[in-house]
């Protein structure tokens, strides 16, 4: 409530849930274009593995409540990276043409259709290692076709992202 009613005051709230085997890392943030890149790509340079994210934007109130399951890896998911979240989002990092070179290559299949007017629905499939994917998808949607994502639903199963 605190990023609605005192944006100026307020900074973004990263924290770690967990939920039987489940790590996800639930985000609240004033909302900017280029915010899912911010945040996915500082969990791709952290090593950590995104096998979900589902990311909601209240735009009437510049608000973005985005929840990421991370896999679980060699090691376990640490507050030291919602610390790294929380400084990414309040810079702005890893949205920069210069953050390009040094992301994964993707291959799939992508389609972008219009859901409504001025609205447009990206929807890419791959059945390769999808690491980094959520990062390389965002950061293209914010410097390649200037968008700004007011939802998004990812997902890995039955080894297809």
């Amino acid at each position: 409530m605190r990023l609605v009613e005192e944006p100026e005051h307020s900074s973004p709230k990263a924290g770690i849930l967990r939920d039987g085997t489940s790590t996800i890392m639930g985000i609240a943030a004033r909302d900017y274009r280029g915010l899912a890149a911010t945040i996915s790509g500082t969990l791709w340079h952290q090593s950590s593995d995104v096998r979900q994210a589902h990311l909601f934007s209240a735009m009437h109130h510049r608000l973005a409540l985005d929840f990421f399951h991370v896999a679980p890896g060699d090691r376990p998911l640490s507050l030291d990276v919602t610390r790294f979240v929380e400084d990414a989002i309040r810079r702005q990092l890893f949205v920069a043409n210069s953050d390009a070179p040094g992301m994964p290559r993707i291959a799939g299949v992508a389609s972008l259709r219009e859901w409504r007017h001025g609205l447009h629905c990206l929807r890419f499939e791959t059945a390769e290692d999808a690491g980094g994917l959520v990062y390389v998808l965002t950061h293209r949607i914010f410097r390649h076709l200037r968008g700004d994502i007011f939802g998004m639903k990812a997902h890995t199963a039955n080894g297809r992202a």
